[in-house]
């Protein structure tokens, strides 16, 4: 199960890099810049015209593995996007951490207990139960009389 475990741990990262590499390549400088122009914020701040037939109100970021025509999502829900999927995937992690931990934990108890129970029943044992004690006494006469 941890091996498992481990194996999906490391595929999500090798996704989570590739994701990060087509994030990177497609939010280049020169579309980053592009959609800074269409914004009223570069009117203010550069004296020049703008030159795009529509303006938006924040710099736009593109997803990977979307619509390539798109002009992308605000940066803010993006990164409430991403701050809401790590919630989500680390309280999943917990959660299986927590599930084998409890499991560890009741198969840990069921093994004491049982040695707990194997343990009173050989306190609990007679230790004399095959000897055989007898009153009489023998005399030295008829001993010695057994014995040859």
């Amino acid at each position: 199960m941890k091996l498992v475990k481990y194996l999906l741990y490391i595929i999500f990262l090798v996704v989570s890099l590739i994701f990060i590499i087509n994030l990177m390549e497609e939010n280049n400088e020169s579309f980053i810049r592009d959609t800074f122009y269409k914004t009223n914020i570069s009117k203010y701040s550069s004296n020049l015209s703008d030159s795009s037939d529509y303006t938006i109100d924040q710099v736009m970021v593109k997803i990977p593995f979307t619509d390539p025509d798109s002009s992308g999502i605000k940066v803010w829900i993006f990164f409430l996007a991403v701050l809401t999927c790590g919630v989500i995937l680390g309280f999943f992690i917990a959660l299986v951490q927590i599930i084998s931990q409890k499991r560890e934990i009741i198969y840990q108890r069921s093994k004491l207990k049982k040695m707990q129970s194997e343990l009173d029943t050989l306190r609990n044992q007679n230790i004399d139960e095959d000897l055989v004690l007898s009153d009489e006494l023998v005399d030295e006469n008829e001993s010695e009389s057994l014995v040859q």
